[in-house]
């Protein structure tokens, strides 16, 4: 796309300009991805970067359309049950190609989730251990879960590629909310170390929670345009997850309890949402839905059950 380019422009100007080229051209046509070398990125330097790049403020007109899908589950999908919840979401364009940097992620949870007997994240990772020593900064007990991302650069041979790890830690609490940190660790051929944050805040009607999630901006090249986010999927749970405590001098290992499914169960499955905010102001939305589980005999009155939309005798007595 040319760009005028007015008289007495100088060298700064002329690198911004360059910069924007590459920034629009890599959104509209499909490059692959090339050897990364990233440095640790943290979200302040992520926005600090996203102000110095031109063309990625918010609410730039003439947007793209972006598509967005999510998968949700629950393992085990039970009433009552410690389960691992897991989450997937996948982000293009509407003509089917790599979307704009993501900024910010809002997934919204069914309401009723107990997260009151969950024993996840009985330790606490600092953010900055973590940014200056990776998984090794962060106590075993503080890991709630974990999963794999896929992203693309506008440049290259190929197509993309995976992040192949995200963990995730139990962070700091923020106005008494659970935080938790996605630690991005990329190796061959992408090489990235990203902290993004989510904070659980309460929320209403048919939702009971939304993980909030700051994403930075992850530059392909110094100076160079962003690579952009298409694919992720994690866990928050404790199905591979092993933590340790003391009995008599020895560390032993046991599973900790995860969020419990809820008792009840609205018409329909339980719901799930996410809001999707990028960097150039344009936005997008996905809804998914996990079954309701099959009824359940209580022990002792095999007639009594679990049902959609009704309390179950085990429930009420609690």
């Amino acid at each position: 796309m040319p760009l005028s380019k007015p008289a007495g422009e100088g060298v700064c100007e002329r690198a911004l300009s360059a910069t924007l080229a590459v920034i629009l051209m890599g959104m509209r046509l499909r490059f692959g991805a090339c050897r990364l070398c990233l440095g640790t990125c943290a979200l302040g330097a992520g926005l600090a970067l996203g102000a110095g790049l031109p063309g990625l403020a918010p609410g730039v007109a003439g947007a793209e359309e972006n598509i967005a899908s999510l998968h949700a589950s629950f393992s085990p999908d039970r009433y009552g049950a410690s389960t691992t919840i897991g989450f997937a979401f996948e982000l293009k364009t509407g003509e089917g190609l790599a979307p704009p940097p993501l900024k910010s992620l809002s997934l919204h949870m069914p309401a009723g989730l107990n997260y009151t007997t969950t024993t996840l994240g009985l330790a606490i990772c600092q953010p900055s251990e973590l940014q200056a020593k990776g998984e090794a900064g962060c106590p075993t007990n503080a890991r709630l879960g974990s999963g794999t991302a896929f992203v693309e650069v506008p440049f290259g041979k190929e197509s993309g590629h995976e992040l192949p790890e995200i963990q995730a830690y139990m962070g700091p609490p923020k106005n008494n909310n659970m935080v938790v940190l996605f630690y991005a660790n990329g190796q061959e051929p992408v090489f990235a170390q990203l902290i993004f944050t989510g904070e659980l805040v309460p929320a209403s009607g048919a939702f009971g929670a939304s993980l909030n999630t700051s994403i930075p901006l992850v530059p392909s090249v110094p100076n160079g345009p962003p690579v952009s986010i298409v694919k992720v999927e994690t866990t928050i749970g404790p199905g591979k997850l092993v933590y340790y405590r003391k009995y008599h001098g020895a560390l032993v290992p046991f599973k900790p309890l995860g969020i419990s499914v809820p008792y009840t169960c609205p018409s329909g499955g339980f719901p799930f949402a996410a809001d999707f905010l990028f960097y150039d102001g344009s936005t997008a939305h996905a809804t998914a839905t996990v079954p309701c589980p099959p009824p359940t005999p209580v022990h002792g009155a095999s007639h009594h059950h679990h049902t959609r939309g009704h309390r179950s005798r085990r429930a009420r007595h609690h």
